[in-house]
């Protein structure tokens, strides 16, 4: 188990440092688009999910749970409405990732 939960927190980090880079790749284009104060909350917000994963990266997964348990117990309610907020954009990709995939068959059969 614990091989299994350090494998999902390599993971975890590494899509966090992706998230990261597509963040700061962005900020250009919304410098362009929306102005430079938008670009500048685009590159805060990187800076924010690299400072996360180099968080976790630095964290053994027992100190991960243990503060995640305190976490909930202290506030349930912030805790409950994350994971509903978590729980929403996952399928809400996964939706986009069916609707892609169903889009390129579709393509094919043209």
């Amino acid at each position: 188990a614990r091989k299994l939960a350090d494998e999902g927190k390599d993971t975890a980090t590494s899509a966090l440092d992706e998230m990261a880079k597509m963040l700061h790749s962005a900020a250009g284009y919304v410098d362009e688009r929306l102005g430079s104060d938008y670009g500048r909350y685009a590159r805060s917000a990187a800076d924010g999910v690299s400072g996360f994963a180099e968080h976790l990266r630095s964290r053994e997964v027992d100190d991960i749970l243990a503060d995640a348990t305190a976490f909930v117990k202290k506030s349930p309610v912030i805790a409950i409405g994350a994971a509903a907020a978590v729980g929403f954009v996952l399928a809400r990709l996964i939706k986009s990732g069916i609707d892609a995939a169903a889009d390129l068959g579709d393509d094919d059969k043209a």
